[in-house]
């Protein structure tokens, strides 16, 4: 059984609206239309790795390979995967909390820095490998600044410009392997 749309011109095939086919020939049976494709230039094209094959039309879903488990399409046409270690990151956080715990905040850079470098090992960018280059002793350096200038200025320090200096060690020492 089909459904048919109110003004007759789609109909249902189970999966998506598609022309209704008897009512077009009905209307117009002397009128046939040869469809005319132009290949436009490679540069107007979109690039379609920035579409993902499930959002795209189900025509085109069907010509474009499935992107593999763990893999993005980036807008610029790459793709970045995280390959997943036999543990994950699970394992290294616990130990990184463990660690902060015993020391009472001060192995923080230790454990920011074990648990950096294990996820900078597992992930690639367009087939590149990236490392953290930070050491523990440089973000020391920082989390202690961080706190004295929070206690002295009753956290102000804090709120407008330390959360934001760890994120900028680690932004800054994030290179190609």
């Amino acid at each position: 059984m089909t459904q048919i749309s109110e003004d007759g011109k789609w109909k249902w095939d189970g999966a998506e609206w598609v022309p209704n086919e008897e009512e077009v020939i009905a209307e117009a049976p002397a009128i046939v239309e040869t469809p005319v494709t132009v290949t436009p230039p490679m540069a107007a094209v979109p690039a379609m790795a920035a579409v993902p094959a499930m959002a795209a039309a189900p025509a085109m879903a069907a010509a474009q390979p499935m992107q593999q488990m763990g893999q993005m399409a980036m807008g610029s046409g790459g793709v970045w995967a995280i390959q997943t270690a036999e543990y994950g990151l699970f394992f290294t956080k616990l130990i990184g909390l463990f660690l902060k715990v015993i020391t009472l905040g001060f192995g923080f850079p230790w454990a920011k820095c074990m648990l950096l470098n294990k996820w900078a090992k597992n992930v690639r960018i367009d087939g590149r490998a990236i490392q953290f280059t930070g050491t523990p002793m440089g973000l020391f350096g920082i989390w202690v600044k961080i706190c004295v200038l929070s206690i002295v200025t009753l956290t102000l320090y804090y709120w407008f410009a330390g959360y934001k200096q760890v994120a900028k060690y680690v932004d800054s020492h994030i290179t190609w392997a």
